[in-house]
C-alpha cells in the first residue's frame, strides 16, 4: 500500500472517530433502530415530537414504548437478567438507582462521556447527585425532574389576605382555614388541601415532604432506621388532621390523578405536588383554575426530590447508539428545546437561559425547590422501603393505626431491608 494511500486511510479513520465522538450521525450507525422505553408523562412527549430530528442527523431509527410507572419496572426487570434485551436505553426513577446499580444492570457510562467530551458540569449538582454517579461511577444522566413543591391558589390566598404558608405548622393551620362550605348549605365545598392518600408512592409523598421539612431523613449514619423519630410521627400526625379536616373524604382513595383532578375542578386551595403540574394547572384547556395558581417551595424547606435519569442496560442490544442518542437528547439545544415546550430541566444552563425564563419566570422557584429537596437513599432497598413506609402510613391515615406503631414497625422493616446491601455495608 502506497505512503498516500495509507495516509488518506489514516485521515479518514481519524475524521470517523472524530464524528462519533461528539454523536454526529455516520454510516456505522445508519439503518440501525433502537428501542427506548419511557414513562406516559409530558416529557416523553416532547422527546417525541423531537425524534424526526435525530432520525435525520444520525439515519439512527427511534422506537419508543410508553408505559405507565408501575408496568415499566415489571416490564424491566426480565430485560436485565436476559443474554440480550429488547432495550437500549431505559429511563430509571430515583428510587430505582440502587436496586439497579446494585444488581449491576447499568452500562457505566464514563467511557462514554470522556470520548464524547460530555460535560456533566452542566447538571444541578443534586440531581448529578441523584441520577448521574454512584460511588464514583457514572450509570446516568438526568432526564427530567419531579421535584416537589407547593401549588397554591393565588386568588383564594389573596382574597383571604393570606400569605403563602413558610412553616409545616404554618401549611397545616392554612389548609384547615381555607376548608370551607361557601355555599351555606353545610356541606363542604372548598377544601384546603387535595390529597393523594392510596397506598402507593402518593401517600408516601405526602408524609415525606412534610417529615424532610420537620428535619427528619431515613436513616442515620450507621444505617439505622429514624422513621419513627419525632419527625416522622408528627408529620404523620399531620397527615392525619389534613386528612379529616381539610381534604376530600374521598382522598385515601386518590392517587396522582383524582388527586390533581380536584385542583383542576376549583376545589381545592393547595396540593403539594410535581415540578411540572403547574404548566398543566395554568392551561386552561385544561384547567378550571388557569392563572389563579403559583408555585412556591414546600413550607418547610424541604421537599421530596425527583427525577428520571437516561441510562443504558447491559443488556441493550446496540450501546453505542444507544449513547448516541443520549448524548444528542441532553445537549444544551435539544435540553432546551424540551423545557420550551413545557418540560422540566436538569441542567442548570437551561435553567438560567434568558428565553426559558422569560417563558416560564416560575423556573427560578423550581430550581429553588430541587436546591432543598431531599432524595430517597440510595441502596438497593429504596422501592421496598417506600411500599413498607407507604403500608404503614395508610394504615394510620386510613384505618386508625396509632402514628408510633405504625411509624415503629416500618423502622424495624426498615432496618432488615439494608441488611446484606452492597452499597450499605452492613
Amino acid at each position: 500500500m502506497s505512503f498516500f494511500r495509507r495516509s488518506r486511510l489514516l485521515t479518514l479513520g481519524l475524521i470517523l472517530a472524530a464524528l462519533l465522538s461528539l454523536g454526529v450521525g455516520v454510516s456505522a450507525q445508519d439503518g440501525v433502530t433502537i428501542n427506548i422505553l419511557m414513562e406516559t408523562v409530558p416529557d416523553t412527549d416532547f422527546v417525541q415530537e423531537l425524534l424526526p430530528r435525530f432520525e435525520e442527523e444520525t439515519g439512527i431509527k427511534v422506537n419508543i414504548e410508553t408505559l405507565t410507572y408501575v408496568a415499566i419496572r415489571e416490564r424491566l426487570l426480565p430485560q436485565f437478567v436476559a443474554p440480550q434485551g429488547a432495550y437500549d436505553v431505559i429511563v430509571v426513577d430515583k428510587q430505582w438507582v440502587g436496586e439497579f446499580v446494585g444488581a449491576d444492570w447499568l452500562l457505566p457510562l464514563d467511557d462514554y462521556i470522556a470520548e464524547s467530551g460530555f460535560d456533566t458540569g452542566v447538571y444541578i449538582p443534586a440531581m448529578f447527585e441523584m441520577l448521574g454517579a454512584v460511588n464514583g461511577v457514572t450509570y446516568m444522566l438526568p432526564f427530567y425532574n419531579y421535584t416537589m413543591g407547593l401549588v397554591y391558589r393565588t386568588d383564594l390566598f389573596e382574597a383571604e389576605g393570606l400569605e403563602v404558608p413558610q412553616s409545616v405548622e404554618e401549611f397545616v393551620e392554612v389548609a384547615k382555614a381555607l376548608t370551607k362550605d361557601t355555599n351555606g348549605d353545610g356541606a363542604i365545598d372548598q377544601y384546603g388541601i387535595t390529597m393523594q392518600l392510596a397506598r402507593g408512592v402518593g401517600i408516601h409523598a405526602e408524609w415525606a415532604n412534610q417529615f424532610f421539612s420537620l428535619g427528619g431523613w431515613y436513616y442515620d449514619d450507621e444505617w439505622n432506621a429514624t422513621v419513627n423519630d419525632e419527625a416522622g410521627v408528627q408529620a404523620l400526625k399531620n397527615l392525619i388532621d389534613l386528612y379529616q379536616n381539610a381534604a376530600p373524604e374521598g382522598a385515601t382513595g386518590y392517587n396522582f390523578d383524582e388527586q390533581a383532578e380536584i385542583m383542576r375542578q376549583g376545589q381545592a386551595a393547595m396540593m403539594v405536588t410535581y415540578s411540572w403540574m403547574l404548566a398543566s394547572l395554568n392551561n386552561a384547556d385544561q384547567s378550571q383554575v388557569a392563572g389563579n395558581v403559583a408555585m412556591a417551595v414546600m413550607p418547610g424547606g424541604h421537599g421530596v426530590q425527583g427525577g428520571w435519569g437516561w441510562a443504558i442496560p447491559r443488556s441493550a442490544p446496540n450501546p453505542d447508539a444507544a449513547w448516541q442518542f443520549i448524548n444528542w437528547v441532553e445537549s444544551f439545544e435539544i435540553a432546551k428545546e424540551r423545557a420550551l415546550m413545557g418540560g422540566q430541566p436538569t441542567r442548570s444552563d437551561v435553567f438560567e437561559d434568558p428565553e426559558v425564563l422569560e417563558k416560564y419566570p416560575y423556573f427560578d422557584v423550581i430550581a429553588d425547590m430541587i436546591a432543598g429537596a431531599k432524595p430517597v437513599p440510595i441502596f438497593g432497598g429504596a422501592a421496598q422501603m417506600v411500599d413498607i413506609l407507604a403500608l404503614q402510613l395508610s394504615e394510620a391515615v386510613a384505618a386508625g393505626k396509632d402514628p408510633q406503631q405504625a411509624l415503629d414497625e416500618a423502622a424495624a422493616a426498615m432496618n432488615e431491608l439494608v441488611i446484606g446491601d452492597p452499597l450499605v455495608g452492613r
